[in-house]
């Protein structure tokens, strides 16, 4: 029960923070600020932050030094993966709205399904099939696509949501080649290194304001990264119990929208928001394990 309850807090606390972090990328794009500047900046201070708590937890050697070579590549590739999705993030939300961008993602779990077959080769029965296009199809009541709304960028949100859900799947099947923290790290240093490749080419002396929100997101964008990480890491036979919560997204990223950017949610868009979560619900729970 104890490791269920923290599970659920685990996603819960990722889906508020990754919020959190969309509604501030977004306003920094707007605010025409480049990508390099927001994550170098708010990269250093992230990364300075965690060392040193690990530095006071005594397990700086612990969660960064990996038992056997091999086992570095994986949480390396995802870091230098990570670099292309975090891009992708900052310019896609200057363009699309914030709750569109967050219903969008909400395609994750059907794609966890669909990794969980190929990869941990779980069965999916009949009624999983079902809600995963039923879930698919309450995305096109959202979206409700024609050829003034659809734009390049809600694709590469779907990257963003497929790349998500390979993500949980590897995390969980990989989970003892390293720690929670090891995995955070090592995927959040690369982009961290990859952009001050530009940063220096393009420096910025931010000031207090600017140090604040780029500091106050990059922080809150590793303690996203690590409650994702450590949610699958444990979950185990309880993954089918905490992904729906994945859901919660929808609450934290619809509410950003209307306070602070000024969207609305019509009839139409509620109704399919909620043929996702059901359907989406419907399939995680009917996972044959």
């Amino acid at each position: 029960m104890k490791i269920l309850l923290m599970g659920i807090f685990l996603v819960c606390l990722n889906t508020f923070t990754g919020s959190t972090f969309d509604a501030i990328t977004k306003y920094s794009g707007i605010n025409n600020y480049m990508w390099y500047h927001y994550y170098a900046i708010g990269g250093s201070v992230a990364i300075c932050c965690f060392i040193i708590f690990l530095l006071f937890q005594g397990g700086l050697k612990k969660h960064i030094v990996l038992e056997k070579k091999e086992y570095y590549f994986l949480p390396v590739f995802r870091g230098l993966y990570f670099i292309s999705i975090l891009i992708i993030i900052f310019y896609s939300l200057q363009n699309i709205p914030i709750n569109i961008f967050t219903m969008l993602l909400m395609t994750s779990p059907f794609f966890l399904l669909i990794f969980a077959k190929f990869i941990l080769k779980e069965k999916l029965n009949f009624i999983s099939w079902i809600a995963i296009i039923i879930g698919f199809c309450g995305v096109l009541i959202v979206l409700r696509p024609n050829s003034s709304n659809i734009n390049i960028y809600i694709f590469l949100v779907l990257f963003v949501a497929i790349s998500n859900a390979l993500n949980f799947t590897l995390v969980s099947k990989y989970s003892y080649i390293a720690s929670t923290y090891g995995f955070t790290f090592y995927q959040y240093i690369p982009l961290t290194i990859f952009s001050y490749v530009f940063f220096l080419n393009d420096p910025l002396l931010p000031s207090k304001k600017e140090f604040l929100l780029f500091a106050s997101s990059g922080i809150i964008v590793m303690i996203s990264m690590w409650a994702f990480n450590a949610a699958y890491h444990i979950a185990g036979k309880y993954s089918s119990i905490i992904s729906p919560f994945f859901f919660t997204q929808i609450i934290w990223g619809t509410l950003y929208g209307i306070i602070f950017f000024n969207e609305k949610i019509n009839s139409l868009s509620l109704v399919g928001i909620i043929v996702i979560v059901v359907s989406g619900t419907i399939a995680i729970y009917n996972r044959d394990k």
